[in-house]
């Protein structure tokens, strides 16, 4: 018997058949041919997007829903450093000393100012970095400084025109100090 008249065995000495043979048999040719190709991402096979998914990626990346978010997670950080501050600033009893009711109003006002505070601030920066980032079509350390600039140049800009280059600079180089340090690509 010829080398190519034998079945190809396994380590059991069972024959096999190759699987892409029982798949072109049960499937068909021509149906291979048309099967949907998957991107590969490191040698891995990744499915293609539904639609759904391709919505909801473009709702989450758009600027509107950053600056909900912004201006969620600044709200948040208000409330937080204001129950941290209010415990640490000196107490004013001029008179008497205050009831724990209005301890907890005055409490309840400072949290509220800071959270308005900080959700303006965090939504401000986040519509001008994801406008300046759309703009450009660059996602670099640039727009954090640009968006720093506008954001702390519109603030300060409330107590006149020198103030708001000073607060629009400042506010440049922290947002750009914090993008670099946090490691920003």
């Amino acid at each position: 018997m010829s080398s190519s008249a034998q079945p190809d065995l396994n380590n059991n000495g069972d024959s096999y058949v190759a699987y892409s043979s029982v798949l072109k048999y049960l499937v068909g040719p021509e149906k291979l041919r048309q099967r949907e190709q998957y991107p590969q991402f490191g040698g891995i096979p990744t499915p293609i997007p539904s639609t759904m998914e391709k919505n909801m990626e473009a709702v989450m990346n758009s600027c509107v829903f950053n600056t909900g978010i912004a201006c969620v997670a600044g709200a948040g950080f208000g409330v937080v450093f204001a129950l941290f501050t209010f415990g640490v600033e000196s107490p004013n009893y001029s008179e008497k000393v205050p009831t724990v009711k209005e301890t907890l109003r005055e409490m309840r006002m400072k949290m509220g100012s800071n959270a308005k505070n900080f959700a303006v601030i965090g939504a401000m920066f986040s519509m001008t970095h994801c406008v300046i980032e759309k703009y450009r079509g660059v996602s670099d350390m640039k727009n954090s400084s640009a968006s720093g600039f506008v954001t702390g140049g519109l603030l300060g800009l409330r107590a006149g025109l020198r103030a708001g280059i000073l607060g629009g600079m400042g506010f440049a180089a922290f947002s750009t100090a914090i993008d670099y340090f946090l490691g920003h690509s």
